[in-house]
């Protein structure tokens, strides 16, 4: 939520959101990452009972979008950080979702911090060549296989890419760019048309815990953000055409009224229960914005 309303805010201003925001940046620095050390906690209070190496990059492009708001390197240097506490906390064979690093190195050369950009070059360089050794042999996570260990590994193969120009990367991200076309169908129903297949999210992130395939879950969307990725690098049409249909996909999560659900249990029926539903109506924007005002 905060990264959304750091973009919304970088297209049009509004007092009441920018206060909202500033007030969840104070929680995530009290609550969730401590900016002297890069550390990035799973729970509130600075718990790390449970370490989630997910949580670096997602919280390192918050502060990427808080730079791009209010250009101020100090965002960037927390960016940095982040990032370093990633690889120091054993993120060099892992497989992170959203891992913006070509952007982030970028940024860091363009506004003159070119040791954190080379040190962070560094460590990108060993993540991703221990990926690449790995190749489409992906090891288990926090499920044995899924398409959300998949579209990481095409992902940091296209980031090295781009940060490198060696064609070794392009053709490795090419070859997990297969298999994760794979997980998707290309019916004539959108639930169904470049939309990933995942397993049991309802079940986990959902209020009524029901098992069954969704489509959509919010992170079918990484195949879009894939094909998208190497349509830009490529100018291949049909592959932004997919990543265009793969996210209009995960739109239609969302309701008229802005509510939305992180997943649409799909069958008819699971395990004899009525299905084909919305896995939980997420509070709206704005309700979300008057909690936090």
């Amino acid at each position: 939520m905060g990264v959304l309303i750091a973009r919304y805010l970088q297209i049009q201003a509004s007092d009441e959101l920018e206060t909202s925001l500033l007030k969840y940046v104070a929680y995530i620095e009290r609550e969730l990452f401590d900016e002297e050390t890069g550390t990035v906690y799973n729970d509130v209070a600075r718990n790390n009972d449970i370490q989630r190496l997910y949580n670096y990059s997602w919280l390192a492009i918050l502060y990427m979008e808080l730079f791009h708001l209010y250009k101020h390197s100090k965002y960037l240097l927390n960016m940095s950080k982040i990032m370093h506490g990633f690889y120091r906390d054993g993120g060099y064979r892992f497989y992170p979702i959203e891992f913006l690093m070509a952007d982030m190195v970028g940024l860091l050369r363009e506004n003159g911090m070119t040791d954190e950009a080379d040190s962070l070059f560094t460590h990108f360089s060993q993540h991703a060549a221990a990926i690449f050794e790995y190749g489409t042999s992906h090891p288990p996570s926090e499920v044995n296989y899924e398409q959300s260990i998949v579209a990481p590994a095409a992902n940091l193969m296209i980031q090295m890419y781009r940060l490198t120009l060696e064609e070794k990367y392009l053709t490795a991200f090419r070859e997990h760019l297969g298999i994760l076309e794979l997980f998707n169908g290309r019916q004539p129903d959108y639930h169904l048309n470049e939309v990933a297949i995942r397993h049991w999210d309802g079940y986990w992130f959902g209020k009524r815990r029901m098992l069954g395939d969704t489509f959509p879950h919010y992170w079918s969307g990484l195949s879009g953000k894939v094909y998208r990725e190497y349509a830009k690098q490529t100018g291949d049409q049909r592959y932004d055409d997919m990543g265009e249909a793969s996210l209009h996909g995960v739109l239609s999560l969302f309701r008229g009224d802005g509510l939305a659900s992180c997943a649409i249990i799909y069958p008819f029926k699971v395990n004899e229960y009525p299905s084909k539903f919305k896995s939980v109506i997420k509070q709206s924007l704005s309700v979300y914005q008057a909690q936090l005002l």
